[in-house]
């Protein structure tokens, strides 16, 4: 392996360039080759970070010997055939969240992924978050949980919402939520019941908008997890997660502006972005993707295992919990986890 990690980055819209900004201040990483349907937004941000090439096929980073892993930064439909065939080609893997929009997409990449012996990280960064690691820390068993990530509405012709590309919010960024509430848990979900459905988009009905789950986990944990574009939380923030461990709770809110952390029968009783060293104090580092791609060359350059990483069967699980609870809506019915 040679002494920098070689970099291939399919899509260089929001996430991706987020990615190759982070990857460019790591010193074991080179950024080889950008691919994008859009050779404008490759061309640009070549220009801003640098790289070696820009194209618009995939197929030339999977050719490229140079290349030792390929971040996929799609829309979520395409992530699927991408991983698949990087994984073909020897290539290790990163793929954005949600990892794939149905059980049965996750299910082809898990097995290419066994097939061909590669390595594959999950965009679930939260994990690498100082702040979700202080919730861990603090109630690493909690007995309850209520976890929510809601946004204003989103437009109808975001790509997001396009039943195909990008699943609409539950699926889109519901796993997010369900990724942490898992890490969080600290045991496999069982089952899940949910109300809700299409409540802000009936121009596009294909699509679930809102989700009120209850989910059981193994060790006995049971949580309430909310997700949609139904609203602004004006005291909690967008993301916000609260444990109770009996004679500790812990309560994160202010997730994705100044995030912190209130304590009950904790001392001391907060924790915010001033408890933290001086370069986590940007919203990058705090929500955990600067140390999400720390970790990624790591793992690839010098096989370090990223025990917070969320690997291709934790893709799997934060699809299936958003599959199943849409499912229980439907039915009416909780559903197996």
């Amino acid at each position: 392996m040679p002494d920098k990690v070689g970099v291939g980055l399919i899509g260089c819209g929001g996430m991706g360039s987020h990615h190759a900004r982070n990857l460019a201040e790591i010193e074991g990483a080179h950024l080889r080759g950008f691919a994008d349907v859009r050779s404008e937004a490759a061309q640009q941000l070549q220009e801003e970070v640098g790289c070696d090439y820009c194209t618009t096929d995939p197929q030339d980073l999977f050719n490229d010997d140079l290349i030792d892993v390929v971040l996929i930064c799609t829309h979520h439909d395409l992530h699927v055939p991408l991983a698949i065939e990087a994984a073909e080609a020897g290539k290790q893997l990163f793929v954005e969240k949600p990892l794939a929009l149905t059980i049965e997409g996750c299910e082809q990449i898990e097995a290419a992924v066994a097939r061909t012996g590669v390595k594959l990280m999950a965009g679930f960064q939260a994990r690498f978050s100082p702040f979700i690691a202080k919730l861990k820390e603090v109630i690493p068993t909690p007995l309850v949980m209520v976890g929510q990530l809601v946004d204003p509405r989103w437009g109808d012709d975001s790509w997001a919402n396009d039943p195909i590309e990008g699943g609409g919010n539950v699926l889109s960024q519901g796993c997010h939520l369900f990724d942490a509430m898992y890490w969080l848990a600290g045991a496999e979900p069982t089952t899940v019941y949910a109300e809700g459905g299409n409540l802000t988009h009936p121009n596009i009905p294909e699509i679930t908008d809102s989700v009120v789950a209850t989910i059981r986990f193994a060790n006995g944990c049971v949580a309430s997890a909310i997700n949609g574009d139904f609203g602004s939380p004006a005291l909690a923030g967008k993301a916000f997660y609260e444990l109770f461990g009996g004679a500790k709770t812990a309560t994160l809110y202010g997730y994705y502006g100044e995030p912190a952390i209130k304590f009950w029968g904790v001392e001391p009783a907060d924790f915010t972005m001033e408890d933290l060293p001086s370069d986590y104090r940007d919203g990058s580092a705090a929500h955990g993707y600067v140390d999400e791609m720390r970790a990624l060359i790591d793992w690839v350059g010098k096989d370090i295992d990223p025990v917070n990483a969320a690997k291709v069967t934790d893709g799997l699980r934060a699809t299936k919990i958003g599959i199943k609870a849409i499912e229980s809506i439907r039915t009416g019915q909780p559903q197996n986890l």
